[in-house]
């Protein structure tokens, strides 16, 4: 049985209104002419059609780049490197987390030193300038871009075509170390165009700034078509691809039809977004899109407005209510942990994914409140959240737990996250926090605990575990890492 609350209320008004606006619109779409048609189709219709696809598709591959940003500023990948990529599981475990936590079709990283091509399952080859597959990465290095996105065959998939998208590595002197990213299938994002086509009722597809067809339902024509080429388009083409960020329309006829179109510049892709709307048919059913704009529309918009305004005025006052985070370190709290906690243990039975609690406690805290004061006690708390911030990855929780307690919440099996624990135990023990030899903050060190997480588990029984494994630490002395499965 359905539980009317604010939320299904708002959602059964919207549907009543919406339903309204569609029976509305079948009623009074006669009154609209074939001139005020065209005219709305020109000014209006066109433009909003685009303005929707350009955000959702933005959206869409926006997405893989954040992540290669941050594979590309992550200090375990750029450690990896300088430290002689010794290991090539370490890096293959660290391209197949990635890959499998965000449903990418490959992950990648491509050495500038040994020229190693590192995918998700291992090293795929050398590359060489004399390989044509290998020329985009000898062309993205020699270029000033910080990121790009290339269409391309991937070797190591059976040659599918995918959407790479290559993102600079560089160390602490601007050298470039190598070149990461991600990839998508191009069926994936060539059905999506399909969905936004159906949706839509447009032409929708992409091209780079060479009139390239990058992007297509019809993915045979994926880097074989150019836009000059296109029925129809022929002279017009040049003057498309020079458009800017802001739409820009034209109209050609291809077989029998009069054809609108729009064409944008997207910045973050460097690819030229194209809508076609074919005018002959649309003038046929476009009465009821005017109508609904211009009698319905107004109305509909408002009371959404008002509705949408009135819901979010309740439920940001709830929001600002719940403060997640700690007010001393900018670490979560009990709150941001229990709920990054719930994410990762729905992901766990979801998906499999294991993950692990680490907690941390300060060996001779007191000491350095005794000596130096609350306030230099509380300075080292800011300074030790920070260094602990740095050595752990941004997909982790940090968390302070109690006046000299930090929990960290990561992904991984219990031999892996002690491997990280130990990391951050040790970082820990050779950082001076102090100013002078006697200064007792040089002498902190972290004795800590891990548990992984089980089937029946909550957060207080990964808590309590992970406390009587750091328990354990301490009485053997501190300054180490104990675990408790």
């Amino acid at each position: 049985m359905i539980r009317f609350n604010r939320k299904n209320r708002l959602l059964l008004a919207l549907t009543v209104i919406l339903t309204l606006a569609f029976l509305g619109v079948s009623t009074i779409n006669y009154l609209v002419t074939r001139d005020s048609v065209h005219a709305e189709i020109i000014r209006n219709d066109l433009p909003l059609t685009m303005d929707n696809i350009y955000s959702e598709l933005s959206a869409m591959l926006t997405r893989p780049l954040l992540v290669s940003s941050s594979m590309a500023s992550d200090t375990f990948l750029k450690d990896w490197v300088l430290d002689g990529e010794i290991d090539t599981e370490k890096i293959t475990r660290y391209l197949e987390q990635i890959r499998n936590r965000y449903d990418f079709f490959t992950t990648f990283f491509v050495s500038a030193q040994t020229l190693r091509y590192y995918r998700y399952n291992g090293l795929h080859k050398i590359i060489s300038p004399t390989d044509d597959h290998d020329v985009w990465f000898y062309n993205f290095s020699n270029s000033e871009r910080e990121y790009d996105f290339d269409v391309d065959t991937d070797q190591g998939a059976d040659n599918l075509l995918t959407i790479f998208v290559n993102y600079r590595v560089l160390d602490s002197r601007g050298r470039l170390l190598g070149v990461t990213g991600v990839g998508l299938k191009v069926d994936t994002v060539a059905n999506r165009i399909a969905e936004y086509q159906q949706k839509y009722g447009r032409i929708i597809y992409l091209t780079d700034r060479n009139g390239v067809i990058q992007v297509h339902p019809d993915t045979s024509r994926i880097e074989k078509v150019k836009l000059k080429d296109m029925e129809g388009i022929g002279g017009q083409a040049a003057a498309m691809l020079e458009v800017g960020e802001q739409p820009e329309n034209f109209a050609f006829r291809r077989q029998g039809h009069d054809i609108l179109a729009t064409v944008r510049y997207i910045p973050a892709l460097d690819w030229i977004l194209y809508v076609e709307q074919s005018e002959t048919t649309t003038l046929i059913t476009a009465r009821s899109n005017l109508v609904r704009t211009l009698i319905i529309g107004g109305l509909v918009s408002g009371v959404v407005i008002l509705l949408t305004l009135f819901t979010i005025n309740r439920y940001q006052e709830r929001i600002e209510a719940l403060v997640i985070s700690d007010e001393l370190t900018g670490t979560a709290n009990r709150r941001g942990l229990e709920r990054d906690f719930t994410r990762a243990f729905y992901d766990r039975r979801r998906n499999n994914r294991p993950f692990c609690l680490i907690l941390f406690d300060l060996d001779g805290f007191k000491k350095v409140n005794d000596v130096l004061g609350h306030m230099a006690g509380d300075r080292l708390l800011i300074d030790l959240a920070e260094k602990l911030r740095r050595n752990i990855r941004p997909t982790d929780t940090l968390a302070r737990w109690g006046g000299d307690e930090f929990v960290i919440l990561t992904a991984g099996r219990l031999d892996q996250v002690a491997v990280l624990a130990e990391r951050v135990r040790k970082e820990v023990t050779e950082t001076s926090f102090g100013s002078g030899n006697d200064d007792p903050r040089n002498g902190i060190t972290l004795s800590g605990g891990i548990s992984d997480c089980r089937d029946e588990d909550d957060l207080d029984a990964l808590l309590l575990r992970a406390d009587q494994a750091m328990y354990r630490a301490k009485e053997q002395g501190g300054n180490r890492i104990e675990c408790n499965s």
